[in-house]
């Protein structure tokens, strides 16, 4: 199916109707066969593709909600509490623990990953990411250790990690704000500690 919608895309992009044959992966399935048969809703598929692509980086760039909260009385901004919940640059010094998933230390460059489509990391890196999900399976392939903001220790990430037999740590909360790609870290898995050690050059 991925390599139909691919042929379709590139079919797309010559008609002029689409910028990129990626660009259909913005569209359901009913709109990109609609687009094909002249029953799409909208002709313009460009300005819903960047629409749709406009959410997902909201989505990617929007600070998780606390682990637990309550609310009484009138509406609560969420992004105000979860800004409010995270520990500020420089906070806590330069070692944070969170929860320990799999025994073992490395000690490596991180390389922040918001999106596992686009991103990929070099062999003896360190993933650091808000979470992760089977389509991220990929991105494992080279990691030297996993440090994720969310999880438990029947998360993806831990789950994964433990498969692999690489260091992982999870519930590090604001750790893709506090760590940097480049950024050297001594990252212990059996201990849930996360030290960093040099910040990225430049």
């Amino acid at each position: 199916m991925r390599r139909i919608f691919l042929t379709l895309g590139d079919r797309l992009v010559d008609a002029g109707r689409l910028g990129d044959r990626r660009d259909v992966f913005h569209l359901t399935v009913e709109e990109l066969l609609g687009a094909v048969d002249g029953t799409t809703v909208t002709a313009d598929l460009k300005a819903l593709v960047a629409l749709r692509a406009g959410e997902d980086a909201a989505s990617i760039g929007r600070a998780d909600p606390p682990e637990r909260f309550s609310t009484q009385g009138e509406a609560v901004d969420l992004d105000a509490v979860v800004a409010s919940a995270l520990p500020a640059p420089g906070e806590a010094g330069e070692q944070r623990v969170g929860l320990a998933c799999c025994r073992g230390s490395v000690t490596a460059k991180v390389r922040v990953v918001n999106d596992p489509r686009t991103e990929a990391l070099e062999p003896g890196e360190i993933l650091v990411a808000r979470h992760t999900d089977p389509g991220w399976i990929a991105v494992f392939a080279n990691a030297a250790g996993v440090i994720a903001e969310r999880g438990s220790l029947l998360s993806h990430s831990a789950i994964v990690a433990r498969e692999m037999g690489v260091p992982c740590v999870v519930a590090l909360k604001g750790a893709t704000q506090w760590l940097e790609t480049g950024d050297t870290v001594r990252l212990d898995g059996g201990d849930g500690s996360v030290t960093r050690i040099a910040r990225a050059a430049g």
